[in-house]
C-alpha cells in the first residue's frame, strides 16, 4: 500500500516534501487540493490546517515538511541522507528551520500579492491534478479564495514589499556562503539545507523542473516576471537552478 501525500500542487512546502520522497525512491500517491479546501483534506488525513501531510504506508501521519524529510531519510542509504550525523546535521536542521520560518512564508506572501489579482487566469497551473469538483469550485469561487488567502496570510502591498526585501536578504546570504567555491550551502554534500532553499525559492524563480507545472513568465504580471528574471540571474538563483538540474531527478 503506497503512502499518501496531501498537497496544494503549486505549494513550495509541498515541493520540498515531494523532492525528498522522490529522491528517497518512496512510492506515494499525491492527493492534490486547492487552497482553502486543503484545510479539510489535511485534517481528514490526520494533520492540522496546513499541507503537506504524509500518511505512510503503515499509517503514520507526518504533518510538516521537515517531518517528511526526516522520515524520507530513514528510507535511503546513510551516505545520501539529508541530515548528516553530528554537528553538520545540527547545522543543517537549524538552517532549514530558518528557511521554513522566514524565507518560505515571505516568498509565498509576495507571490500571492502579485498573482491573486489575476488568479482566474492561472487555473491551468493552480488546478493541476485537483479533483474535478474543485476545478468547478475554482471557476465560481476564485474571488472568495482571494479574500480568504489575503485575510489568513496578511497579504497586502506593504507586507509584500517587506517580504521581498527579506527574500533578497536570504539570496544574498546564500550567495555569500557560496562565494568561497563550496558546491553546497554547508560544504561538499547536498543536504536538507540545499533542498529547502531550492524548493522554497520557487515563488521567486518559477523553476522549470518543479514537481508540478508552474506558469511561464509570459503568463505572469510584468512586475512579478521582472523580479523573477532578476532573481534567476542572482548567484543564489543560479545555484537553485543547478540544484534542480542535478539533484531533483
Amino acid at each position: 500500500m503506497a503512502a499518501r501525500l496531501v498537497t496544494i500542487p503549486i505549494s513550495h512546502f509541498c515541493e520540498k516534501a515531494r523532492w525528498a520522497l522522490d529522491r528517497a525512491g518512496v512510492e506515494y500517491v499525491e492527493q492534490r487540493h486547492l487552497q482553502v479546501i486543503h484545510v479539510f483534506a489535511a485534517r481528514r488525513a490526520g494533520g492540522g490546517r496546513t499541507v503537506p501531510v504524509l500518511v505512510t504506508a503503515d499509517g503514520r501521519v507526518l504533518p510538516e515538511s521537515s517531518d517528511i524529510l526526516r522520515w524520507a531519510d530513514t528510507q535511503i542509504a546513510p551516505e545520501r541522507r539529508l541530515y548528516p550525523d553530528g554537528a553538520l546535521g545540527a547545522d543543517v536542521a537549524a538552517f532549514e528551520r530558518r528557511l521554513d520560518e522566514g524565507f518560505g512564508p515571505d516568498g509565498r506572501l509576495w507571490m500571492y500579492h502579485q498573482t491573486l489579482p489575476v488568479v482566474g487566469e492561472l487555473g491551468p497551473w493552480a488546478l493541476a491534478g485537483v479533483p474535478r469538483w474543485e476545478r468547478a469550485a475554482f471557476r465560481v469561487g476564485s474571488r472568495a479564495m482571494d479574500r480568504a488567502i489575503r485575510r489568513v496570510l496578511g497579504v497586502d502591498g506593504p507586507a509584500a514589499a517587506a517580504a521581498l526585501i527579506r527574500v533578497d536578504a536570504v539570496f544574498d546570504d546564500v550567495a555569500a556562503r557560496l562565494s568561497d567555491g563550496r558546491p553546497y550551502l554547508l560544504g561538499d554534500r547536498f543536504t536538507a539545507a540545499d533542498l529547502a532553499f531550492a524548493a522554497l525559492a520557487a515563488p521567486a524563480l518559477l523553476p522549470a523542473r518543479y514537481g508540478s507545472p508552474l506558469p511561464p513568465l509570459e503568463a505572469m504580471p510584468e512586475p512579478y516576471a521582472s523580479e523573477v528574471r532578476r532573481l534567476r540571474a542572482h548567484p543564489a538563483g543560479v545555484f537553485a537552478d543547478r540544484l534542480y538540474a542535478q539533484e531533483r531527478g
